[in-house]
């Protein structure tokens, strides 16, 4: 056991012994047991408080504390017992004389969070604390020392500090963002803080310290303001999407909105909702797009079903009449030198008259002049516009005072017109315009379709009158033919057998081509003869155009590698599914391969490519042999047209390959044209066909086995890992990889590897996935169309909108699902060059 302590120190914990142990006699205070009595009673109070308490006794100050002031001076302790304040706190001498001049003069000091650098440990640290400092008092009342109690609140401190800084970021945010929001208080919903993009909505009116019915009386009429009220009442959020809200403007007009937004209640401590927080988007393009869009693919839909290019005109203009709500629309037919324009059929609201007949552009203004240069005309009143107001008694006769119309030319010449009119003076939206030019587009595609389908129906009656002598001869004339190619082909097969030598292998194969070609000629002759009497049965199924393509160039292949032909295959995309018969479509593809093979000189090149256009699939063929002129195109389809041909090298055939292709493109709801600028100028064969979704097409195709990835494929990612794992998984698939790991050396590697696809990383440092993406798509005349895939960790729709502009034909956001990489890859179509 150590000393007895005397008694006033007794209970004052660890610090009471060093106290007692401490040679007092060498500072201002003296030995211990000549303390006065003030002292002991101070010192006996301090040290059994649990609060840091510090003693400044006399002028310099000599410390006397308690244990939790030891724990608060950390590694000072205990050598600060008994020094004087200035040189036990050094860092902070100035401070601390200040404490001791007002103590002693019997004043008393507060802090609060009092920020002071101190030495801990030797090093210089901020620290804030709470202050107290009063004076202590002699037995004569006089001030001999300061007492100072210590808290420290660099942890408080430290926190509020995050707190107000998340506060700010969270404000920023608030305002920055780019979706709306506010947040209302109490049960009448007044606004207490809204951010700019709110405003922007509600066109910037002064709405703060307001409730929602006084500043947004249109948002009350259309009851949101109940829905706020309920939300209150039940404290349960509200979701919405896409819905309408008409705004008032500043002008006194109108503007439509649609909204994704969620009414959030907010509760107090007691669980009582107290504000409700209102978050949204805008997304009336979307919902604009997406309307667009479906009135589109239903436009497309119904023009298949209709017959008559008048049918197909009224029902783009009952569409669009409709969808914008105007007065009166019609698609009528232009005569270019003329100036003049046939209306069969016009959409009309509220009993108009209708416009059909045949009229002059002169008579209603000079915009004609516009029309023939390809310019959309759009007029907000035809009163004040200097191109019609002096003709506003005619317009005013039709009751239109607003006009758009959309021109539709042909090699230069104004041949159709799409027109929409109001009876009010009206400003056409961007949207609208762009809604009225694309019908007009699929709306010429679709009279076009039907007129060719009504020259096939007009041809393909003329055969079915034809004597029905000439199918039974074409059916004894293959009967015939084939007796003989029967053993003729037999015998080639036992010369291949039998044959070791090359001796022979140029008469084989000549005998096997010539033979193959009788076949394929009976076969078109027999085809022709079952159609003519109606005796033709298609399947009717979902067909893959890739899988038309593979088998028609495996058909096709001896007659172009014959003559040294270059043949390409170009997909834009995944290969688009069509309903029909596959033998049937791969017949017709072949037919017209042969035909371009045939008619193009030797070394010449022919183009296979697939691609889809307003909701239908089209595949053409294109070949740069002698052409045709512009008296032969309209003869071409004919059956057994002889065409004369004498400028090309090979023999004409019976007339009958083409003629029955495009039949067969009637068959199957589509329609085949041919195109060429002049003799030796090459041709141009196009077939369309609606295409059928691939979800249809998907649902209705046999489940496949886990098939390699048969592609050359290019990785360029920065991140080196990832760029080497995700590399050895698309090994693993089967595929040929290739890596580069910034945007040069992946230029630099697409030339010499030629990838089928590249899937580029979008963050990678100086030359980004977009700007690789453009330059790739730069070099299309020497690498040709690889798909490009993005790569990336952002996935709003606004990021998806960059990668298309880029070039880009997918959009994948990391981490991307292996299954989902295959499975777009496995629709990579490489680009065939031989």
């Amino acid at each position: 056991m150590g000393p007895e302590l005397p008694p006033f120190l007794s209970g004052g914990g660890e610090i009471a012994s060093l106290i007692a142990a401490f040679d007092w006699g060498a500072t201002a205070l003296g030995p211990l047991d000549a303390w006065p009595d003030h002292v002991r009673h101070a010192t006996a109070l301090m040290l059994r408080a649990r609060t840091p308490i510090v003693m400044l006794w006399h002028e310099p100050g000599v410390m006397i504390y308690n244990d939790a002031y030891g724990v608060f001076a950390g590694a000072r302790h205990p050598r600060l017992l008994g020094s004087n304040v200035r040189e036990g706190w050094p860092e902070v001498a100035d401070f601390n004389d200040n404490v001791m001049r007002v103590g002693l003069a019997g004043g008393t000091l507060h802090y609060e969070d009092q920020e002071l650098v101190l030495h801990r440990p030797g090093l210089p640290a901020r620290a804030w604390l709470n202050l107290d400092y009063s004076p202590l008092l002699d037995d004569e009342g006089r001030p001999a020392g300061v007492m100072a109690i210590v808290v420290e609140t660099t942890g408080k401190v430290m926190a509020e500090r995050r707190v107000r800084g998340e506060r700010e970021r969270l404000s920023q945010l608030f305002e920055q963002a780019p979706s709306f929001m506010a947040v209302l208080a109490g049960p009448e919903h007044r606004f207490e803080t809204v951010n700019p993009a709110y405003l922007r909505l509600i066109g910037g009116r002064d709405v703060v310290g307001r409730s929602v019915a006084e500043a947004l009386p249109d948002a009350a009429a259309q009851g949101y303001v109940t829905l706020l009220d309920d939300v209150y009442a039940t404290g349960r959020a509200y979701t919405a999407h896409a819905a309408q809200f008409i705004a008032d403007t500043a002008d006194g007009q109108s503007e439509e909105h649609f909204l994704d937004f969620v009414y959030q209640p907010i509760r107090d401590d007691s669980g009582a909702v107290t504000h409700i927080f209102v978050e949204g988007v805008d997304v009336t393009a979307r919902v604009r797009a997406e309307r667009r869009g479906a009135a589109l693919a239903g436009l497309s839909e119904r023009l298949r079903e209709v017959g008559s290019p008048a049918g197909i005109g009224f029902a783009s203009a009952q569409m669009l009449g409709m969808m914008l709500t105007a007065t009166r629309a019609g698609y009528c037919t232009v005569d270019h030198e003329t100036e003049t324009v046939r209306i069969e059929r016009d959409w009309r609201r509220g009993g108009l008259d209708s416009l059909a007949g045949q009229r002059r552009f002169r008579d209603y203004g000079s915009f004609v002049d516009q029309l023939k240069r390809e310019e959309v005309v759009e007029i907000v009143d035809v009163h004040e516009d200097a191109r019609t107001r002096d003709h506003r008694d005619r317009f005013d006769a039709m009751h239109v005072r607003s006009i758009v119309n959309v021109p539709v030319l042909e090699q230069g010449r104004l041949v159709a017109l799409l027109f929409v009119h109001d009876e009010t003076p009206r400003t056409w939206t961007a949207d609208e315009v762009g809604l009225i030019r694309e019908t007009a587009h699929r709306t010429r595609v679709a009279v076009e379709r039907a007129r060719h389908q009504a020259l096939a129906q007009e041809r393909e009656e003329r055969l079915l009158r034809s004597d029905r002598r000439k199918d039974e001869f074409l059916a004894t004339l293959a009967h015939e033919l084939r007796n003989p190619l029967a053993p003729i082909r037999n015998a080639v097969h036992l010369l291949a057998a039998a044959d070791r030598e090359d001796r022979f292998t140029g008469i084989r194969e000549l005998l096997e081509r010539q033979v193959n070609h009788m076949v394929r000629l009976v076969d078109d002759l027999l085809e022709v003869s079952r159609i003519s009497r109606g005796l033709i049965t298609l399947r009717h199924e979902p067909v893959s155009l890739s899988g038309v393509v593979d088998a028609a160039v495996e058909s096709s292949r001896p007659s172009i590698d014959r003559e040294g032909h270059r043949l390409t295959l170009r997909f834009d995309g995944p290969a688009p599914w069509v309903q029909g018969d596959p033998v049937r479509l791969t017949q017709l593809l072949v037919n017209l391969l042969n035909n371009a093979a045939r008619y193009t000189d030797a070394g010449g090149r022919i183009d296979v490519h697939v691609t889809r256009e307003d909701g239908d699939a089209v595949l053409t063929v294109t070949d740069n042999g002698i052409g045709l002129s512009p008296e032969q195109l309209p003869q071409l389809f004919e059956l057994f047209s002889q065409l004369d041909r004498s400028h090309s090298r090979s023999q004409g055939g019976l007339g009958i390959g083409l003629s029955l292709s495009q039949t067969l493109a009637r068959l199957h709801g589509g329609v085949l044209t041919a195109t060429s600028d002049g003799l030796g100028q090459g041709s141009s064969f196009q077939l369309r066909l609606p295409e059928i979704p691939a979800q249809v097409a998907g649902a209705a195709a046999p489940a496949q086995a886990d098939v390699p990835l048969a592609a050359r494929l290019l990785l360029v990612d920065d991140n080196r890992d990832a760029a080497d794992t995700t590399a050895e998984l698309l090994r693993l698939m089967g595929a040929e990889v290739t890596v580069a790991y910034d945007g040069p050396s992946a230029l630099g590697a697409v030339r010499q590897f030629r990838p089928d696809a590249i899937l580029l990383d979008i963050g990678m440092p100086d030359m980004d996935g977009h700007e690789v993406a453009r330059r790739l798509r730069a070099m299309a005349d020497d690498i040709g169309r690889p798909r490009l895939i993005a790569l990336t960790g952002w996935g709003q729709e606004q990021d998806r909108e960059k990668t298309r502009a880029a070039g880009f034909d997918d959009h994948m956001v990391k981490p991307v699902d292996v299954d989902v990489l295959k499975a777009a890859l496995m629709n990579v179509r490489p680009t065939i060059t031989n």
